[in-house]
């Protein structure tokens, strides 16, 4: 008798425990979340007296499968955002993952991809090329803590008329006050309804980013917590619920995957055909990823654009990149996936001739292009006679013009750039090679270990079964790969 006694009080301290864990577990999943968002059509918005759009419909599937019992609540963008920022358990959606805020949050996502633009009256003449360009606009119209307008504020703009939200911006536009006005290809359309106007009204004079959006925690919101909700995305994503959510509110976008995969107009290496990004690294990726069952969502952009998206968002893929010092411990790496020359070169019948990097440094100017690796290498080496310009054409066309002496391109890319330019191969002559490399896929140190070493892996077997060299030579005929293909 004694030992069923026993027995039952073991049995009974056992329930007690079990029942006191049990809520303990379910609150790390599920906490008293305060949830909010604003008024940001498509991705937000109120309708008939219901808070709807593409974003939000993500959100309400989340908290389904995260049991979570709470409402989402529509509030200003300068509320939630101090709100998310000095409380605990602050849901705010969605939010750009910009350098400032990356470290103040904690993230899930990314549940939208946008480009943000800068948009002008329909017919206004302006042209820009670059942001510095757009620096020289008499007023451009932002939206008072958008991270459009941050980001603006780091490119060093003064001409800005910060207003309360984005439809005060966006009238001003069309009323003539301002001369720009920056937003995405996804909230644009709506917003101009919300003022009587559409798209026709307004023309897109140069694309500035493309960022991704995600689901914003406070600081001091479970990190358990956080882990199941992106577990939860992930999981809307492979069974095919988030696309299908897309596509309702954005048809004509591409989806953000679990992982993001980048890269540049850079010919032939990588390059828009047919309205589709090709090139012989394209090609490679998109063996790895088939070989992985991972979705083609590439996108092409500025190199600036996709190296920041890479140094910021976790999960993100840059191809191709040179691995230089600067970079090593920016990003992890898989490769190398090709190789070439860094050399200089001068107008045909120039009689300049280069012996060393020393005697470079003395000529008069020499053109590069903005943050390439070829630019960041003479930089640090201290060269003090560069001329930047974003366009790599841009530096064909100095050289040719006499505003240079000397311009650095590499083997494998000059010949496609020198033809956008204008000019041919005969009117330049190389005359000094400045550095022989590889050049690799980068990924985001936010990337998981196991998912680069498995990247890796499949590389190595595009190599080893003939893949990867019937690839390149399909580009390149004419190389030799021996080394290439040992490393």
């Amino acid at each position: 008798m004694r030992k069923i006694e026993i027995f039952c009080l073991i049995w009974s301290l056992f329930v007690l425990v079990g029942c006191a864990a049990t809520p303990q577990e379910n609150v790390k999943y599920t906490a008293d979340l305060n949830i909010l968002t604003e008024e940001y059509a498509p991705l937000s918005f109120m309708e008939n007296g219901k808070i709807t759009g593409q974003v939000t419909e993500v959100v309400r599937d989340l908290l389904k499968r995260t049991g979570t019992d709470k409402d989402i609540q529509l509030v200003t963008w300068e509320e939630g955002y101090k709100a998310v920022l000095t409380k605990p358990n602050v849901v705010l959606f969605s939010m750009a993952m910009t350098p400032e805020r990356k470290d103040r949050l904690q993230w899930v996502g990314p549940v939208a991809c946008l480009d943000t633009n800068l948009y002008a009256r329909k017919g206004s003449g302006i042209e820009i090329g670059t942001l510095e360009e757009a620096k020289k606009v008499k007023k451009i119209a932002t939206a008072t803590e958008y991270y459009t307008e941050q980001a603006l504020k780091k490119e060093g703009f003064t001409n800005l008329e910060s207003c309360a939200n984005e439809e005060i911006a966006v009238r001003k536009l069309l009323n003539g006050e301002v001369e720009l006005f920056p937003s995405s290809n996804t909230v644009m359309p709506a917003l101009l309804k919300t003022v009587g106007a559409t798209m026709d009204d307004v023309e897109n004079v140069f694309t500035m980013s493309t960022d991704l959006l995600y689901i914003a925690f406070s600081k001091g919101t479970s990190p358990a917590l956080i882990a199941r909700w992106q577990e939860k995305l992930d999981e809307m994503k492979r069974d095919g619920t988030f696309k299908k959510i897309y596509k309702k509110w954005l048809p004509d976008e591409t989806a953000p995957g679990i992982i993001q995969l980048m890269t540049e107009e850079y010919p032939p290496v990588t390059f828009m055909k047919d309205g589709k990004a090709s090139g012989f690294v394209t090609d490679i990726v998109r063996k790895i990823i088939a070989r992985q069952d991972i979705p083609d969502n590439i996108r092409l952009t500025s190199w600036k654009n996709a190296y920041n998206m890479t140094l910021v968002n976790p999960n993100v893929v840059l191809f191709s990149i040179e691995k230089t010092e600067k970079r090593e411990n920016l990003f992890q790496w898989v490769g190398p996936v090709g190789q070439n020359s860094a050399i200089f070169y001068a107008k045909k019948g120039s009689g300049i001739r280069i012996n060393s990097l020393e005697e470079a440094k003395k000529i008069g100017a020499i053109a590069t292009t903005t943050d390439w690796f070829t630019e960041q290498y003479l930089k640090s080496k201290g060269f003090t006679n560069l001329v930047s310009s974003p366009l790599p054409e841009t530096a064909v066309k100095q050289l040719m013009n006499g505003e240079v002496q000397l311009s650095i391109f590499t083997d494998i890319t000059i010949p496609e750039i020198v033809k956008n330019a204008g000019y041919t191969m005969d009117d330049l002559e190389p005359v000094f090679t400045v550095s022989n490399t590889y050049f690799y896929i980068a990924m985001s140190l936010g990337t998981p270990p196991e998912m680069v070493k498995k990247w890796q892996s499949v590389l190595d077997e595009l190599k080893m079964d003939g893949t990867f060299e019937k690839i390149y030579r399909s580009y390149i005929p004419n190389t030799d790969m021996n080394n290439l293909l040992k490393k």
